[in-house]
């Protein structure tokens, strides 16, 4: 047998497990007709409008994912794996989370962010916003904190996969992921879980929760509370991941320090912890006396020290929480209602040793050489560390009611502030490593220092920040019909809101800019702004035609959406739907148009502005001459208060078919293309000073380079920055709305149900993602880079193709489930080197509890495997430097082992 023939063959597996199981299954029904009864769906608001629909009147493509979907998936700690595995449209770099242990743990401290399609997604919470990442505060991430909550509350998670700001406001681009927490729950419900990795290092999950309701009659309340854990994960536990190199600074690493050789490096022989004092000779004799090995090149030396011993590859988390829920009906018209949330998080990732440096004169008595050095020192046992303490309070209460039968409204306040307490330990302080290296306490050419000598210095330290974020929001609407048109009844909803936003930050004084005293820390200044938003929104729904030839149902919806910022300037946007019905109701056509828009942060609008020197850069002038390496201009980079919401404009066209013929089979397909621009961005120095060098007043930059000052004035001809002195050229990097990307692509779903009293019930899903095309264009004179099918620094890993498919098995006590999560070969754009498609496979097994067991009579047990085959994530070091992997594309757990254990009373 032909092994590579196999591998080959076991890429389409999971599409072809959901075709063979369907024609096995449709097969197997029976053949006699039954009578079937008309069925009136009951209708209800669904994620993406606020005029209720019958379940199988949605005109927008709604996913949901519910509480059977989610233990399907094997894991049940973060709506971000979750959704990862069961909607792969959720693919990309900004989908971030536990993951995040490296060296970029700061752009989210901890949290965890959704981005379907890789684009700006809104997360509601029971269908009202929450507030953003308190992280957002420190010039990092924008994003909605979803491992805030707690997964044992969901009841399900809709997530809509179109444009939706004529709705629902900022944020909704790529679409809308709502998620809605249990209500009107009976009885009591306690679960625990434990999962584990069978592979090095094992990593475990463990969990529980206890769920709570009962009606009084017109109160109903639904508590929860759940605990969990999740262990931190090191490269050096995974293969692809140890080793890891890129730097030079480690203990007993020096580098002549003299022009023309600062690329030369060398490295104490093993078995030496520190070299003889006293005496000055050359490298080659320092060599010959084994003392030292070299030289080495700055590709050479990193290979000498290993990243990977105390790298985070995925973070520590441990998440408490409580939910509460009530509604209580005051009269035959009114009910109040409400929802409270209490979260806390800890997470913690770690860093190997802060790296430092010090110059060293060819005199210094420290100084083995005869000539300047650079010694490079880290103490490896001292790892950086990075602790998050993330509190969340959110509360909604509102009243809603009847007018009349045609007639209801709702209005509600809600409030939500978070927290997080910041801790960067293990840094070296500035000052005092200063001192200790000027007095010998801290011997920069030993690899080890001696006992008690770094307790004594005083070099390391911890930066500390504080940060929060708030949201207060109140709404107001009603929904009713207008009047029956001969299609039905013609329905409108309208309301308005009134949003507040603040953000807050403080740090110790050494993380400051003014007074920065740590080495190579993230600079964090205090920060505090907020906001106001005012919107009104309107929606129709109108019945054109139905039951006319030709049009079984023709249903056309409208809505629009004002929004007025305190602090930019005021976006409308529409947006426009159709659902047709040519023939009868298994086959039905949709699509949408709407534009939605982003708000710019109030950090990247007010936040501080830092002021010093560019990156140095190398001239290519205009007249063709030498280029000038090594130049420096005034430079100041930072928020820009004059920034616009970006904009995009949305289309989806689709259609649903459900043959009449193949009882309990369904599939979708709808095309979707968003197109986005004004995105924020900065443009970068080296680009701005070229261009004018090159296109003088014609450049798109020309603006951002002055003369004299940075309100000075500009150049006037091609060729001026090279006849200017480089200290009188001030160069203003701010964010402007500059950037663009379009993309474009397929969402395929397919069910099908076959249930017999003989053998069981199956049920199949089939989530497919197709990406045509996903354009960026980051300024607007370079080309456009194609993202689709590569791996890229701008968007992380995106396949062109993405699937998950499930087949469920039940027959009275008995559960079973098989899952295949397959992603399509992508190529490292850096590189041009291929990375192979990925596939894993999940099952579990499930059995209720009857009588045979006393006072345990439903408690169900599920015992799991996810990533059966125990794959590992391809090798890409180019791009994803950390870990040599995209493991947040493709996991690093490996085979992981669960058994959950749920009892209902």
């Amino acid at each position: 047998m032909n092994l590579n023939s196999v591998r080959k063959s076991r890429a389409p597996l999971a599409l072809i497990l959901g075709v063979a199981l369907f024609a096995v299954s449709g097969n197997a029904q029976t053949a006699a007709p039954q009578e079937e009864k008309e069925v009136k769906m009951e209708k209800f608001v669904v994620t993406g409008s606020y005029i209720p629909v019958a379940a199988d009147a949605i005109a927008i493509p709604v996913v949901s994912v519910d509480v059977s979907a989610i233990e399907h998936t094997g894991t049940n700690t973060n709506v971000l794996d979750i959704l990862r595995k069961a909607v792969p449209q959720f693919m990309g770099n900004a989908n971030i989370g536990t993951t995040n242990g490296n060296v970029s743990s700061g752009w989210t401290n901890g949290g965890s962010s959704l981005a379907l399609r890789n684009a700006s997604t809104l997360i509601l919470l029971n269908g009202r916003r929450s507030a953003y990442s308190p992280v957002i505060s420190t010039n990092n991430n924008s994003f909605v904190d979803v491992n805030l909550i707690p997964t044992s509350a969901i009841q399900k998670i809709e997530v809509l996969a179109d444009g939706a700001s004529a709705i629902y406001g900022t944020d909704a681009v790529a679409g809308v992921v709502n998620i809605i927490l249990k209500t009107d729950f009976e009885g009591a419900e306690i679960g625990a879980r434990y999962g584990w990795s069978t592979n090095k290092g094992h990593y475990a999950e463990r969990s529980g929760y206890v769920i709570g309701g009962g009606t009084s009659g017109k109160t109903n309340v639904t508590f929860s509370a759940e605990w969990q854990k999740q262990d931190p994960l090191y490269n050096y536990e995974r293969p692809f991941s140890d080793p890891t190199y890129g730097t030079t600074s480690f203990g007993g690493s020096v580098n002549i320090n003299v022009t023309g050789r600062t690329g030369e490096y060398y490295y104490l022989t093993p078995g030496q912890t520190a070299p003889p004092t006293g005496t000055h000779r050359s490298p080659a004799a320092l060599v010959a006396a084994g003392v030292y090995q070299g030289p080495n090149d700055s590709s050479t030396q990193p290979l000498l020290f290993n990243l990977s011993k105390a790298v985070t590859q995925l973070i520590a988390n441990e998440r408490q929480a409580m939910t509460m829920a009530f509604d209580h009906k005051v009269n035959d018209q009114v009910t109040a209602f409400g929802d409270f949330q209490y979260s806390n998080t800890k997470t913690y990732s770690a860093l190997n040793g802060q790296p430092f440096n010090a110059a060293f004169s060819a005199t210094d008595p420290m100084n083995p050489f005869d000539i300047a050095v650079r010694a490079r020192n880290r103490f490896v046992d001292h790892p950086r560390t990075y602790a998050n303490d993330t509190t969340s309070i959110r509360g909604v209460a509102g009243l809603r009611g009847t007018i009349s039968t045609d007639w209801t409204w709702e209005a509600a306040a809600d409030y939500n502030r978070i927290t997080q307490d910041y801790v960067n330990g293990g840094l070296i302080n500035t000052a005092n490593r200063i001192a200790a290296v000027a007095d010998g306490t801290i011997n920069m050419f030993a690899v080890t220092q001696a006992p008690g000598a770094i307790e004594a210095s005083g070099i390391l330290g911890s930066a500390l920040g504080q940060f929060m974020s708030t949201l207060a929001n109140y709404d107001a609407r009603v929904t009713g019909k207008v009047l029956d048109l001969p299609g039905g009844p013609l329905g409108i909803a309208a309301g308005v809101e009134l949003r507040k936003e603040s953000l807050n930050s403080e740090a110790d004084v050494y993380s400051q800019n003014a007074t920065f005293g740590w080495d190579s820390a993230t600079t964090i200044d205090p920060f505090s702004h907020s906001r106001q938003v005012k919107s009104v929104f309107a929606e129709v729904r109108i019945p054109v035609a139905k039951d006319l030839p030709g049009a079984h149902l023709l249903e056309l919806s409208a809505a629009i959406r004002h929004e007025d910022y305190s602090d930019t300037s005021n976006p409308t946007v529409p947006k426009f739907t159709f659902r047709y019905l040519p023939f009868d109701d298994q086959f039905a056509l949709r699509g949408t148009f709407s534009k939605s828009f982003s708000a710019p942060t109030l950090f990247q609008m007010f936040g501080p502005a830092g002021v010093g020197f560019s990156t140095p850069f190398t001239l290519f002038p205009h007249d063709g001459s030498h280029s000038i390496a090594n130049l420096q201009t005034n430079y100041k980079s930072g928020a820009n208060p004059g920034l616009d919401p970006s904009k995009s404009k949305n289309y989806t066209l689709g259609f649903v078919y459900s043959p009449k013929a193949v009882k309990g089979f369904s599939v979708s397909v709808d095309y979707w293309d968003i197109k986005q621009r004004d995105l924020v961005s900065s443009i970068g120095s080296t680009t701005i000073i070229q261009s004018v060098e090159d296109l003088g007043p014609a450049s798109p930059y020309s603006q951002f380079l002055r003369v004299g000052s940075f309100t000075g004035s500009q150049v006037t001809a091609p060729g001026q920055v090279k006849t200017s002195a480089p200290d009188d050229l001030y160069v203003t990097d701010t964010l402007v709305n500059i950037s663009g990307q379009g993309l474009a692509g397929w969402d395929v779903a397919l069910r099908y149900t076959y249930n017999s009293d003989a053998v069981g019930r199956f049920d199949i899903a089939s989530n497919i993602g197709i990406y045509s095309h996903y354009r960026v264009k980051t300024l607007p004179d370079p080309t456009e880079e194609q993202d689709a099918g590569y791996s890229s620094f701008l968007n992380g890993t995106l396949p062109k193709w993405s699937t998950y498919t499930s087949v469920t098995y039940t027959r009275g006590k008995i559960e079973g489930f098989a899952g295949v999560r397959y992603l399509t070969s992508v190529t490292d754009i850096a590189d041009e080197t291929k990375i192979p498609s990925f596939y894993t496979f999940d099952f579990s097994g499930a059995y209720t509890l009857g009588s045979e067991i006393p006072y345990l009579s439903g408690a169900k047990v599920e015992i799991g495997v996810s990533n059966f085959f125990n794959k590992m994530p391809p090798k890409d070091p180019t791009i994803f430097t950390d870990s040599n992997a995209d493991i947040a594309t493709y996991g690093s757990v490996g085979r992981f082992i669960f058994m959950d254990v749920k009892y209902k009373f």
